[in-house]
């Protein structure tokens, strides 16, 4: 069960992810891979899969966008916008469950020494 709950967490994670591919005209992307020297990526305005040769184009690629389809635009999450990496974002995510979870330790060992020491 617990398998089950982190694989659906990771996956709620990672479904609204998009990509900016920022070279020389900013495309929104949803996926992408590399063949043969090349980038292939999925542009989320059209759904069709294009490709470029440039040199250094994972250079190019940042994380952390979602794709507008009301207004076509490839906007920022809010922790890019806050000016924090992915990484950041990530650690201060464990940081506040690991805060939580001794919160809950220390709540629970805390009543359970209170009820017991009443009998």
């Amino acid at each position: 069960m617990k398998k089950i709950i982190i694989l659906l967490l990771l996956l709620l994670n990672i479904s609204q992810a998009s990509f900016l591919l920022d070279k020389n005209s900013p495309a929104c992307i949803e996926d992408f891979y590399y063949k043969s020297s090349r980038i292939y990526y999925l542009d989320s305005k059209s759904g069709d899969w294009k490709s470029t040769s440039e040199d250094h184009t994972s250079d190019h690629i940042r994380v952390g966008y979602e794709w507008d389809a009301d207004n076509e635009i490839c906007k920022p999450k809010a922790w890019l916008i806050l000016g924090m990496d992915v990484k950041d974002f990530h650690f201060l995510e464990a940081l506040t469950g690991l805060l939580f979870g001794l919160v809950f330790l220390v709540g629970s060992i805390y009543l359970f020494v209170t009820v017991g020491g009443k009998r």
